[in-house]
């Protein structure tokens, strides 16, 4: 909402600097978008008087002007000829800038010397709303009332600010000049003046001029109509049209001006309408009917249907309620009776309708945020005040109401306590009472209550903490004093256990050069298809009531799909060196339909691909993660339907599944679109929360050398590699690790045999080993992997 300083000290005395005001402002809640100095591109310009005039020397269409400009006189030429010697002119003296974006420098034209130039309406960024004969093109003669040497910016009016209100939807109030004043005031302390809302009726009687039925009550709660006649459609005075310009609105007439002038000052909408232009003199407020048409004043033609509400007469619709009026009853030069419309719509279907039909204007901006009974009736009144002060009519007697709704009327009791106990400070009755009078709320004090009386444009305050925030932002958030809660005590902020332990799996993880993802917890069939082999089971998905998409509407119950999907569009990109994890969810639900909330398990999902990846670097990654928190770590062959069979493991700590690992299924590579194999893991976080090791055994660094063996063992196909591992590190008690480094199939082997070649380390910590003590732990091994698997070394 734009609002000029000189309106707005019509109602109310502001003694303080822009700057200062806005901060005071800002302090009791408002917030300032904008402050524009209407004169800012306008410098060093005054106003100047023609002392005498001369031909110029060696130009004919030139003469030369001696002008006072109060500080000195100075030489100016210029082309103009229609100013003529005692003429009052605006002066724009060397080093000037003006609004068309010229600077003004002194020098000679034609060989003679000129000090400036003289300036037009244009060169000043006015027009006829800001001063008279503002449209003339050529220099611009000032009234005989300006002071030489004055800014010409005061004379014309554009040494003005215009400050612009961010205005909330819950304050429609303030969606006024009036209703800032009124704020402004209990900002500087001041007393608000009120509006002149007088005026006197002659004889007649509106029922001769106009009738009114309102068949959509539901819509329009309350109408009202005042009708003016005698009517003398002439330009307003500059008073007013300087301040409509100001704001951005040109003045048309006097009538249509006053409408507007109440909609900026009060935030009433009003319309005008031409009695002669209405049929059988009849105003309906109706549905439009479908199919229906309308030409507003902006000359398009609009097809209407019946979630629309039209004003019509008895065979059109004459005006779209609360948008705009129609151009077949306008105002027109030679109208002499205007019948004043003023109403409150309801606002969801002024907005519906001005979105469905694309038209927009003041009007359905001001309806849409809400409109109160009470200003409807200011409105009206004090647009017939007005029409009186112009002496543009005779109003006439008698006022049609059709109301359905009654003003606003509120009164909030509550205990004097809640405010301290809202706000945590203790406040003085006078104080408050001081405040919400301010604020034009009635108080009374009745023992321990205070019964308060809300104004009845106030309609956002019907609870007591509406009150107590009125309160405070008056009194000033800065005065608020940090307090302890009742009964509270003193806590020490940071992080959790479990928050340090996520923050250490991202550190390991994002050390071994993994990124992180962040994707929707939820998914859709065509996703998770593609992690299946057979088409994906979504009987166990909770389903969105109100989902984005059919590819967004089931809750995840796996983290694979997401990052997959990702490292395919990276693969598509060109990215094919990834290492991708996410911090996430999944929801399992108990029961469907849903009768509790489900299990929100957090996890961690892992994908690596790239020339480097293989399932050994994979698998030491994994393992990397877990030996941060966890000791025991068992593998096993994965049965998980999108893994690769053989080229996969399940993830055991103490015994418990906390995940599994390994390479995409060829098939599932296919279905998203992988460029190059890929390997995927997913961890059951919660469940590795419960069973990490927070005591770690230091170990000194090994002062013996190690005994490194390697064995190519064959035997039978069923055989898990992992098994075979476990067994050697059970059975030999100086084994420090084994790692399996070449697998080999061949026909000389046997039927369904492989060989496994295994490196193992041998290492006593106290003293080097002597040949003996390895071959025992060596035949010891052997014997144990042929009893319990029938592996025997390759020959």
């Amino acid at each position: 909402m734009k609002a000029p300083i000189s309106w707005l000290k019509e109602y109310v005395d502001i003694n303080v600097d822009i700057d200062t005001l806005c901060e005071k402002m800002v302090a009791i809640g408002l917030e300032i978008e904008e402050v524009c100095y209407l004169g800012e591109n306008v410098t060093n310009t005054v106003v100047g008087q023609i002392l005498s005039i001369e031909q110029h020397p060696n130009a004919d269409k030139l003469v030369v002007c001696q002008v006072d400009v109060k500080t000195s006189k100075i030489q100016i030429v210029t082309n103009s000829k229609t100013v003529k010697v005692g003429d009052k002119v605006p002066v724009a003296l060397s080093g000037a800038n003006l609004a068309t974006g010229q600077h003004i420098t002194a020098g000679p034209l034609r060989g003679v010397h000129s000090d400036g130039m003289f300036c037009g309406p244009e060169e000043l960024g006015i027009t006829k709303d800001y001063y008279p004969n503002g449209d003339v093109d050529g220099v611009l003669v000032l009234r005989e009332s300006a002071v030489v040497g004055q800014d010409v910016r005061k004379e014309v009016g554009i040494d003005d600010y215009v400050i612009d209100v961010c205005v909330t939807s819950n304050r429609p109030d303030c969606n006024s000049v009036y209703g800032i004043a009124r704020e402004i005031a209990v900002a500087l302390g001041k007393k608000v003046k009120p509006l002149d809302v007088s005026y006197t009726e002659e004889d007649g009687d509106i029922a001769q001029y106009v009738d009114v039925e309102v068949t959509a009550p539901d819509l329009c709660p309350a109408y009202f109509m005042h009708a003016v006649k005698n009517v003398k459609i002439q330009e307003s005075p500059l008073w007013m049209t300087s301040r409509l310009a100001k704001i951005g609105l040109h003045g048309i007439s006097n009538m249509v001006d006053v409408t507007n002038y109440v909609l900026m000052e009060v935030g009433q909408p009003m319309h005008a309408f031409d009695e002669s232009d209405l049929c059988d003199k009849t105003i309906i407020v109706r549905r439009a009917n479908e199919g229906e048409t309308i030409i507003p004043l902006d000359g398009k033609e609009y097809k209407l249907t019946n979630k629309n509400l039209v004003i019509a007469d008895k065979t059109r619709p004459v005006g779209l309620a609360g948008i705009m009026g129609g151009a077949n009853s306008g105002i027109k030069p030679q109208t002499e009776l205007v019948v004043f419309e003023a109403a409150k719509f309801a606002h969801d279907n002024i907005r519906h309708s001005s979105r469905d039909l694309g038209l927009r204007s003041d009007s359905s901006a001001r309806f849409e945020k809400g409109v109160d009974v009470y200003s409807v009736q200011l409105g009206l009144d004090r647009a017939l005040h007005l029409v009186q002060q112009l002496g543009c009519g005779t109003i006439v007697k008698g006022r049609i109401a059709k109301v359905d709704e009654k003003p606003f009327n509120q009164t909030i009791a509550f205990n004097y306590s809640r405010i301290k106990q809202l706000l945590g400070i203790e406040i003085d009755k006078r104080t408050v009472k001081k405040i919400l009078n301010s604020l034009n709320v009635e108080v009374e004090y009745k023992g321990k209550e205070i019964v308060c009386t809300v104004p009845p444009y106030r309609t956002d305050l019907v609870r007591y903490c509406d009150i107590i925030e009125e309160i405070i932002r008056v009194y000033g958030y800065d005065n608020i004093s940090g307090t302890m809660l009742e009964n509270s005590h003193i806590t020490f902020g940071g992080k959790n256990q479990k928050d340090l332990f996520v923050d250490n799996c991202h550190g390991i993880l994002t050390g071994m050069r993994y990124n992180q993802c962040i994707f929707y917890p939820f998914g859709g069939k065509g996703l998770y298809d593609k992690l299946s082999l057979n088409g994906y089971d979504m009987s166990h998905n909770i389903k969105l009531l109100n989902p984005l998409g059919e590819e967004l509407s089931a809750m995840r119950t796996t983290m694979c799909a997401d990052i997959l999907q990702c490292a395919s569009l990276n693969h598509k990109r060109k990215n094919l060196d990834l290492k991708l994890y996410e911090y996430g969810a999944i929801y399992l639900a108990k029961s469907l339909p849903l009768e509790e909330l489900p299990d929100e398990k957090k996890g961690i999902s892992m994908f690596a691909s790239g020339e480097t990846v293989n399932f050994d670097s994979f698998k030491c990654d994994v393992l990397t993660l877990l030996d941060g928190f966890v000791q025991k770590v068992h593998l096993e062959r994965s049965k998980v339907e999108f893994l690769h069979p053989g080229i996969s493991a399940d993830v055991f700590v103490d015994g418990k599944y906390v995940g599994f690992f390994g390479k995409v299924h060829p098939t599932i590579c296919k279905n998203f679109g992988l460029a190059v194999d890929g390997y995927v893991a997913q961890l059951d976080f919660d469940t590795l929360y419960t069973l990490k090791n927070d005591k770690f055994k230091y170990q000194t660094f090994a002062k013996y050398p190690p005994v490194d063996r390697d064995f190519a063992l064959v035997m039978s196909e069923d055989v898990l590699a992992q098994d075979v591992l476990d067994e050697i590190k059970n059975v030999c008690s100086l084994c420090e690790y084994a790692q399996l480094f070449d697998v080999y199939r061949h026909e000389s082997l046997g039927a369904n045999n492989k060989s496994l070649a295994i490196t193992v380390r041998f290492r006593d910590n106290t003293k080097t080993l002597k040949d003996t003590e390895i071959e025992e732990q060596v035949s010891v091994c052997l014997k144990a992997l042929k009893d319990k698997f029938g592996a025997v070394l390759r020959s």
